[in-house]
């Protein structure tokens, strides 16, 4: 008997029930339904909408309107999720070229803004989105269509937006989710979400200098970029956050008070990635962690970042880990290709600098870590400042249960700790390699690891 060829059942679903189920997933998970099969790879390939308005007046309130309308028409005429290439047309003779896109998907929004590449596009502009209530200003009714938006994505938005973006979405009540991605000439965000808002985003905008969000339950802040002002009202239902600063741009003054507020709003956190150098500067401004009148009480998991490890990264980090007491996994990256930052010379301090301290004074004011369970160190180089470190974690971590060290190269070790009365006895075993502790009271043997401890939750991003 010949055999009947499976069915496919996925790819035999009607076209409404497909774009109905890719609706309702996160942004990220829908895409990845592409591979199932080529119908729904079909729903990845943008349908291409051009508007051909005059550029000379395309930012003005009259042009910005009429994109509203446009668009609002043209969604409203379509069933189901869809995705479109939106793009603004400048004639050259018989050829039409886009100059600035947008991508757009039923419930879940890319728009992407490209200047073309052009420097003439790249000017300065902010953003003021008030997603938690109907905009009283643009009264459209074609901007309905995004009512029941949940998940909204920025990329390499330019001034165009400054009057269009916040007109087409300022009734999006149900929105979860908004992320910015290379938005050149952005300045400035201000965001005032609705309760159904848990996640912000904001990647690579080399221009901005302050973000301000308000939302109550906002759950997931995450930012990767140059230090920009950022201030988050109502922030107390936040359970993870990405501070990854890849420097402090030239015209910033470092506001101690200002970093401070910023951490206290992120203490409720229970998953962190830190810049190590951000640790450094409070340190070398004066703050000291422990004086603070508050604790990081529900942290789980620390991602700390930095290009080198040295004594003043190393002694910042022992003392903001003094306000952590419930942390459980820590990863330290040492990574030389992440951006250095010069050390600014601070005139005013917070509190006296202590970062002069010696290691056995630093030692003995680290806090027991009860319930680090793990640590992982990558871009290990065997240097004293990271051996170090070692031995202070060994000394706090109570129920440390396993250390693991990554070379550059990728190599991995998980390191054991050996009393001094052991040591002649641990000699004769076949270490990789072994190190003395600072005092000289232990021995550190290397024992090869096939790398297959947890990673970061948040390397996926900072990647």
């Amino acid at each position: 008997m010949e055999k009947e060829e499976p069915t496919d059942l996925i790819s035999s679903l009607p076209q409404e029930i497909i774009r109905c189920i890719v609706s309702l997933l996160p942004l990220k998970d829908a895409a990845r339904t592409s591979v199932l099969s080529g119908l729904w790879r079909s729903l990845w390939a943008p349908t291409h909408v051009n508007f051909d308005f005059d550029f000379d007046r395309v930012t003005s309130h009259e042009a910005s309107e009429d994109v509203i309308r446009a668009l609002g028409r043209f969604l409203s005429s379509q069933n189901g999720s869809l995705r479109l290439c939106v793009g603004f047309l400048k004639g050259r003779g018989d050829c039409l070229i886009m100059e600035d896109g947008w991508v757009i998907l039923a419930t879940k929004v890319d728009l992407n803004f490209s200047g073309g590449g052009h420097a003439a596009w790249v000017r300065d502009f902010r953003l003021k989105l008030d997603v938690g209530r109907p905009c009283l200003v643009h009264k459209i009714s074609e901007a309905s269509c995004f009512a029941s938006l949940k998940n909204l994505h920025f990329e390499s938005v330019s001034f165009l937006a400054e009057d269009t973006v916040p007109a087409l979405f300022s009734n999006c009540l149900l929105l979860e989710s908004l992320r910015f991605v290379k938005c050149r000439g952005l300045q400035s965000i201000d965001v005032e979400a609705a309760s159904s808002f848990q996640s912000f985003e904001m990647v690579d905008c080399p221009n901005v200098a302050s973000i301000t969000l308000s939302a109550p339950n906002l759950k997931s802040f995450r930012y990767g970029g140059i230090l920009p002002s950022i201030q988050i009202n109502k922030g107390s239902n936040l359970v993870d956050s990405i501070l990854d600063f890849i420097q402090s741009p030239a015209n910033y003054e470092f506001d101690t008070e200002q970093l401070i507020s910023l951490l206290a709003d992120l203490k409720e956190v229970e998953i962190l990635t830190l810049s190590g150098w951000l640790l450094q500067w409070l340190c070398l401004a004066g703050v000291i962690f422990n004086k603070l009148d508050f604790q990081f009480n529900k942290l789980k998991e620390l991602w700390w970042k930095g290009s080198s490890m040295d004594r003043d990264k190393r002694d910042s980090m022992s003392c903001f880990l003094n306000i952590t007491p419930s942390l459980e996994r820590l990863f330290i990256d040492i990574d030389p290709q992440l951006r250095s930052i010069p050390t600014p010379i601070f005139h005013q301090y917070w509190h006296e600098p202590h970062l002069w301290m010696d290691y056995a004074t630093v030692k003995s004011n680290a806090s027991p870590l009860k319930r680090l369970s793990m640590v992982s160190i990558s871009g290990f180089t065997r240097k004293l400042d990271e051996v170090i470190l070692m031995d202070l974690l060994f000394e706090k971590a109570v129920i440390l249960q396993r250390m693991i060290v990554k070379s550059r190269e990728n190599n991995c070790w998980r390191v054991v700790k050996i009393p001094k009365s052991q040591m002649h006895q641990a000699l004769r075993r076949q270490w990789k390699f072994s190190v003395a502790s600072q005092e000289n009271k232990y021995l550190y043997g290397f024992i090869e690891d096939d790398c297959s401890h947890p990673s970061p939750k948040h390397g996926e991003m900072c990647k």
